[in-house]
């Protein structure tokens, strides 16, 4: 794999966690239970795992996928989810 074909990995990967991490903020706000917006954003977080693995072609290991993809899905979930529950709440 070459420098910018790595790079073209990396990017499309982060950028379809923080899309699909948005779209799972704004679902855990309206399933309205924690334990199970938990249950929900980490069953998506492996689908979605699995699924840039079949489509990418990823080998990689799983350090990178931490850097690339899991950090970001957990904390952009987290703050999307927390706006969404305190804008409701206020």
């Amino acid at each position: 794999m070459n420098i910018k074909s790595y790079f073209d990995v990396e990017l499309r990967t982060v950028t379809v966690y923080a899309i699909v991490a948005v779209l799972m903020g704004y679902v855990s706000f309206y399933i309205n239970h924690t334990a199970y917006a938990t249950l929900a954003m980490i069953v998506v977080l492996i689908v979605v795992t699995f699924a840039m693995k079949v489509v990418l072609k990823i080998k990689e290991g799983v350090k990178w996928w931490l850097g690339n993809g899991i950090i970001v899905y957990l904390f952009l979930w987290m703050i999307v989810w927390t706006i969404f529950y305190n804008a409701y709440v206020l």
